[in-house]
């Protein structure tokens, strides 16, 4: 589970709206006749002198809607060419439009590209400019406990308004390490102490941001821990209850396993065999292995669909090799 999915999609959103403003007479003109669009297209100076010089500078395949905005928004040469020499290269006519409706500027540039946050994008310029974002904002951000920040997260950070009360909550709570990006995403699942409390109350204390936005994300409560234990699964760890959750295990689950008579008790196997989707093209799968000279990984993607590699995660990489072990050993 990506913890930051939601962070990114936000970003990624703001930037879009602050481009797609300057965008919109650009459609309009796409969908006019052509007598209509050579009329406007004249009526804003378009010449095609300047429609040639475009194409020189590497725009050849600009539409008369981005001409036209480029005119009205005094999009010109040596405007372009300036703003790649700052380092935006590959810059497109819609983000160079969006730039002179921010009144984007070498100067402004400069003094983002100062703050530290390594090499920003054109959309994250314009995010910051949409946004109001100079250096003494960041210099807050930073003085809050954040360093380790990302041009995308302070803007997602001020476009959320997140309370400096809720941020000394949350790290008062345990989590003084968190990401920008986790606190973003903590404020977006409205993560406060009493949630934080009823986790640590299932016993699981040691969780961190990561951990306790998987808990929220999941829903895992009481009611769901109990039915784990219920089912007779002992010891069951912070990995183990999300991913219970996560793979949907349940009585008819748990039956299955039993039926096949590899019920141990223990969640790490009962989720590796949901993993592996246990059924008689499983068992008829492994039968057939060299138990002794196989690529587990390969074997393992076969039936998920999905890598699994024992440097990521080698606690369930070694359990879906056991499971594999004890299956290929039974008769059935």
């Amino acid at each position: 589970m990506n913890i930051h999915f939601h962070t990114k999609i936000k970003t990624l959103y703001l930037i879009l709206i602050a481009i797609i403003a300057g965008m919109i007479f650009i459609g309009h003109i796409s969908t006019v006749n052509a007598y209509e669009r050579d009329q406007i297209v004249k009526s804003y100076g378009v010449t095609s002198e300047f429609t040639e010089s475009m194409v020189n500078i590497g725009f050849d395949r600009i539409s008369y809607g981005e001409l036209v905005a480029f005119k009205t928004h005094d999009v010109t040469v040596p405007y372009i060419n300036n703003m790649r020499n700052l380092g935006f290269i590959n810059i497109v006519p819609g983000e160079l439009i969006a730039f002179r409706e921010q009144e984007i500027n070498a100067s402004y540039i400069k003094e983002m590209q100062s703050i530290g946050l390594g090499n920003m994008g054109a959309g994250e310029i314009i995010g910051f400019a949409v946004h109001n974002i100079d250096l003494k904002y960041v210099d807050e951000i930073r003085q809050l406990g954040f360093s380790n920040i990302h041009a995308g997260e302070i803007i997602a950070f001020k476009a959320e308004e997140i309370e400096h009360k809720y941020i000394e909550e949350i790290q008062s709570m345990g989590f003084d390490s968190i990401s920008l990006g986790e606190m973003i995403a903590f404020n977006v699942h409205s993560i406060d102490a009493v949630q934080i409390n009823q986790v640590r109350q299932l016993g699981f204390t040691d969780i961190n941001a990561g951990e306790m936005l998987a808990f929220s994300i999941l829903d895992i409560n009481k009611s769901f821990v109990d039915k784990m234990k219920n089912f007779g699964l002992t010891g069951i760890n912070k990995k183990e209850i999300l991913r219970l959750k996560q793979y949907k295990i349940d009585k008819a689950a748990i039956d299955k396993i039993k039926a096949y008579g590899l019920y141990n008790k223990q969640a790490n196997t009962v989720i590796a065999l949901t993993i592996l989707k246990l059924d008689e093209s499983l068992i008829r799968e492994i039968k057939s292995l060299n138990i002794d000279n196989y690529s587990k990984a390969e074997f393992f993607e076969s039936r998920t669909g999905k890598k699994h590699n024992s440097y990521n995660d080698i606690e369930m990489f070694n359990e879906l090799a056991n499971v594999v072990s004890t299956i290929y050993s039974r008769e059935f």
